[in-house]
């Protein structure tokens, strides 16, 4: 009998406790469990010859994922995944990959002796004050640098997870209205002009929606009612009325007029836009044509894969759960988020999805 690869997904590995991070010390007994039951992280080569391809993996086989491209994955992840023997790959939001003069310190600097703990990147904690004076939330993502280094140490591979990971508006309806709060989560940017007061209308994945286009009448009763200065919109809003008196006059504007939803061309070339500035700064940064695509958030749309085959992309994880068996389907392999859990949780889950039934059913009751 065939079986199924399990992939993990991780995002950050930090000492920032948030819903998706997960603990360095936490990460390292994950990979230290893997290697005394007998599991070896493989690299996405041997994974793609597997789901693409049709051949069978030997052994106790998993392939390890990190989604966004966080700076913590250079400094913690690498070194932890190098120091036991296991491979992976960073699925990095492009847009976010900065330029840096040098790479900086990791754990293996830590235990070369070159630099203290306190001397890494602060990942830790992304909120911070700004210059007036109001919280903001600024994550670190790795270099060019960084990713070529990973790359060329032969621990973890670069691919693509989009440009922007953005969201767009899909529809009318809405409960509340921007306001100058600290962002909750890490991508919750939207394609769209986003001013302060504008309703938060419906939103979904970037690449899985047609974009909801607000229009110039919304765009102009939100300037009108709401100060757009972010230290007056802070003092605006901090009188919960305001916000209440902002909404109610906003939905006195009919839906037929608050917007429209993109045309065909329009979608086409959003979608477009945005994949192939993905591959190409894949291309320009790591002298390489990228093979893999991580949605975000898992979602997409026909128009989106369509779009992404033809650029070349081979590969395409999802966030759903499920078996993948060799030659299935490489245009949606299932991943299993790896939580903040015991080495026991991780290694549970590594049989269900190593076993093709099990995998499914599991999947099918809990996606």
């Amino acid at each position: 009998m065939s079986k199924s690869l399990p992939v993990l997904l991780y995002h950050s590995i930090s000492p920032w406790t948030n819903p998706i991070s997960v603990d360095p010390d936490v990460f390292e007994s994950h990979l230290m469990a893997m290697t005394a039951a007998g599991w070896r992280g493989v690299t996405l080569a041997e994974a793609a010859a597997h789901i693409r391809d049709g051949r069978e993996l030997s052994g106790k086989a998993a392939l390890i994922t990190f989604d966004d491209g966080f700076l913590d994955n250079h400094v913690f992840a690498a070194p932890l995944l190098r120091k036991h023997g296991h491979h992976g790959v960073v699925f990095a939001v492009t847009g976010r990959i900065v330029d840096e003069e040098l790479p900086r310190p990791t754990l293996d600097d830590v235990w070369n002796g070159f630099v203290d703990m306190t001397d890494l990147p602060q990942v830790q904690n992304p909120v911070r004050k700004g210059a007036d004076g109001l919280r903001v939330r600024r994550e670190l993502f790795f270099s060019w640098k960084e990713a070529r280094a990973m790359e060329a140490s032969g621990t973890l591979r670069v691919e693509g997870h989009s440009f922007r990971h953005r969201s767009v508006f899909t529809g009318p309806d809405f409960k509340s209205v921007f306001r100058p709060d600290v962002r909750k989560r890490t991508f919750d940017r939207v394609e769209a002009e986003v001013v302060f007061g504008l309703p938060r209308f419906d939103l979904g994945p970037a690449l899985a929606h047609r974009a909801f286009l607000p229009s110039a009448e919304v765009y102009d009763l939100a300037r009108q009612l709401t100060p757009q200065n972010r230290i007056e919109a802070h003092q605006f809003f901090s009188d919960p009325t305001n916000e209440a008196k902002l909404v109610s006059q906003l939905r006195r504007i009919p839906k037929e007029r608050r917007g429209r939803l993109e045309d065909d061309d329009e979608f086409r070339e959003r979608l477009t836009e945005e994949l192939i500035a993905c591959r190409d700064g894949l291309m320009n940064g790591l002298g390489r044509m990228p093979e893999a695509l991580a949605w975000p958030w898992g979602r997409y749309c026909p128009q989106a894969l369509e779009i992404a085959r033809a650029l070349g992309f081979t590969l395409f994880f999802s966030t759903t759960l499920g078996p993948n068996l060799p030659k299935a389907n490489p245009l949606h392999i299932h991943r299993f988020k790896a939580k903040e859990k015991s080495p026991k949780w991780l290694l549970s889950r590594l049989r269900i999805y190593s076993k093709p039934l099990l995998a499914r059913v599991y999947g099918t009751l809990h996606g």
